[in-house]
């Protein structure tokens, strides 16, 4: 705990020395998230590598980022564990958490790992690991208020939440629950619990179901971590939709999520009295000039994310190679689409946008890479960069917030 809080005194006190050499236009496009930030950082990548399958090189990647210039310098493998398909970091400490997404078949429970980060090098330290609750995990989100890690477990549908201690390490977990149902997609055999959302209140979780084709509605106690079923159990999803990924608008009035095997995104107004979804709108990612669709092999909605401000959503697809870009009508949450481009690589994963909100990285699996593109603030619109890094089969982009990288420390 102590190693923990002296790395959080001197990230500071780096930050507000460094903070007088970035330019006035930086300053001001990041509306003071610089002013507590170096000007590079950490960011890792979780990845679908292992040892089994015997990979050279394998586990989570890191690189130093630089905030100004988007510049990565790759660091190779930090820390080496099998498939670490998602990563979430601490918000105040240099604590970064990792899936392990084994046990598919159920044969066995997954892992989720604490790691602690060195601020020189970047390299991460096995703090300790927890059984995820489930087989599977593939997905990780932390609520800070309450102390809780969610993990969804894709491979036998459970979501479980597990207790964070003072020090960043993790405890076993507190509470499990079990999804139910299935679809008429092969892949949608038994329930897949894919990601998991904790709603502005802190009361709810939702769980986007892949193989059930539902969005799981569950009551929290930040008290004791216990989920429970809601007085609404699930949102039902059309046959065959395959929900994905799912992330509240930062109003808290709406939910957006993106279903894999129809490629679709899907609007909802979002009831916090009462844990009730209804729809709003639902849009294809797919281009609809048919020349583009005959090129396709098979669209996959990825990810989704939407921004600080809440004016504008993005989304990845996979099929096309995509990145998707509209604006949100405050108040209906409609969304019309604003920008449709090529991704600067094949099948885009997944993607990060930088907490200034200047850059977005994205990971292209198929094409083991990592691209950097810039983001107007203003326009929400995106500008491929030539800038990368060549990452094995990435799944996921964390930045570590808070925690500078060495050379900007003055070292």
């Amino acid at each position: 705990m102590s190693t923990l809080r002296s790395v959080r005194a001197r990230t500071v006190v780096f930050a507000l020395s460094t903070l007088v050499s970035l330019s006035p236009p930086v300053r001001a496009a990041t509306a003071g998230y610089i002013a507590s930030q170096c000007a590079s950082e950490w960011v890792y990548f979780g990845t679908q590598t292992g040892a089994g399958v015997k990979d050279a090189s394998y586990g989570i990647f890191g690189a130093r980022f630089d905030v100004q210039t988007g510049h990565l310098t790759g660091l190779g493998p930090v820390a080496e564990i099998e498939r670490p398909t998602w990563l979430v970091a601490h918000p105040s400490l240099p604590v970064l958490y990792s899936v392990t997404e084994i046990g598919n078949d159920g044969a066995k429970e997954a892992s989720v790992f604490s790691f602690a980060t060195d601020p020189v090098a970047g390299k991460l330290r096995e703090v300790n690991q927890v059984d995820s609750g489930g087989g599977g995990a593939t997905y990780l989100a932390l609520d800070p208020a309450s102390r809780t890690l969610f993990v969804a477990n894709y491979g036998t549908g459970q979501v479980s939440a597990l207790p964070v201690m003072e020090d960043g390490s993790l405890g076993a977990p507190a509470s499990v629950r079990r999804d139910y149902g299935f679809g008429p997609n092969p892949r949608q055999k038994s329930p897949h619990a894919h990601s998991a959302a904790l709603d502005p209140s802190h009361h709810f979780v939702l769980v986007p179901d892949l193989g059930a084709d539902r969005i799981f509605i569950y009551r929290f106690d930040p008290a004791t971590r216990q989920l429970t079923q809601a007085d609404r159990a699930y949102e039902p999803l059309p046959a065959g939709s395959g929900p994905r990924h799912l992330v509240f608008h930062p109003s808290g009035r709406f939910v957006i999520l993106d279903t894999e095997f129809s490629a679709e995104l899907r609007i909802y107004r979002w009831d916090a009295r009462h844990g009730l979804l209804k729809l709003v709108q639902t849009l294809p990612t797919a281009a609809a000039d048919p020349m583009a669709q005959s090129k396709r092999v098979q669209n996959s909605a990825a990810e989704v994310a939407v921004s600080r401000d809440g004016r504008f959503v993005y989304v990845s697809n996979r099929g096309e190679d995509t990145l998707v870009v509209y604006s949100m009508h405050p108040r209906t949450g409609m969304l019309t689409e604003v920008q449709r481009i090529s991704s600067p690589g094949k099948a885009p994963w997944s993607f990060a946008i930088h907490p200034s909100g200047l850059w977005m990285l994205v990971a292209n699996q198929a094409s083991s890479s990592i691209a950097v593109l810039q983001v107007d603030p203003k326009t929400g619109m995106l500008s491929p960069t030539s800038e990368g890094l060549s990452v094995p089969k990435p799944s996921n982009v964390t930045f570590l917030p808070g925690q500078p990288a060495q050379h900007c420390a003055g070292h």
